[in-house]
């Protein structure tokens, strides 16, 4: 099962987890379940096969819920996921290399293995509803999709 898990203020965020869900569930056979970051916990980590996390970038680093969600499930999950494949991507307004950098320290400390690069959107637009472009959305459907399909062709 691959676990997807953002949390949006603005929309962006949610519009580009749309999309990574779909393609995720367009790749093959793999469950995909999609959580707020509110709402997941140490079960969903324990269940999934593999992570794919979505985030804004909010102060230079990741936003709270997602933290929240990440300090939430770190302990209880620490030595027990070890190895596991994950992913992000980041919502930003002009940077977003904050947020990777913390996901990427977080994901290290529970010894998961990044498997793609994942993906900065760079917006311009701070704090405001938008629609994602075309462009964007495509980048997010194809990560999802190639997490999906790396756990179900058992490459990670």
């Amino acid at each position: 099962m691959l676990l997807i898990v953002h949390h949006t203020q603005f929309g962006a965020t949610a519009q580009l987890a749309r999309a990574a869900i779909e393609g995720a569930r367009g790749a093959g056979a793999v469950e995909v379940r999609a959580r707020l970051a509110h709402e997941a916990g140490v079960e969903d980590m324990l269940a999934a096969r593999g992570y794919l996390i979505g985030t804004s970038e909010n102060f230079g680093g990741i936003a709270g819920m997602v933290k929240d969600f990440l300090e939430r499930v770190y302990y209880p999950c620490e030595g027990r996921i070890e190895g596991r494949p994950w992913s992000a991507f980041v919502c930003a307004s002009n940077d977003g290399a904050g947020a990777m950098t913390g996901l990427e320290r977080i994901a290290a400390g529970l010894r998961l293995r990044k498997v793609h690069p994942g993906f900065i959107y760079r917006s311009g637009v701070v704090a405001q509803r938008h629609e994602v472009p075309a462009s964007a959305l495509a980048q997010a459907r194809d990560l999802g999709a190639t997490l999906a399909a790396g756990l179900d062709a058992g490459l990670y």
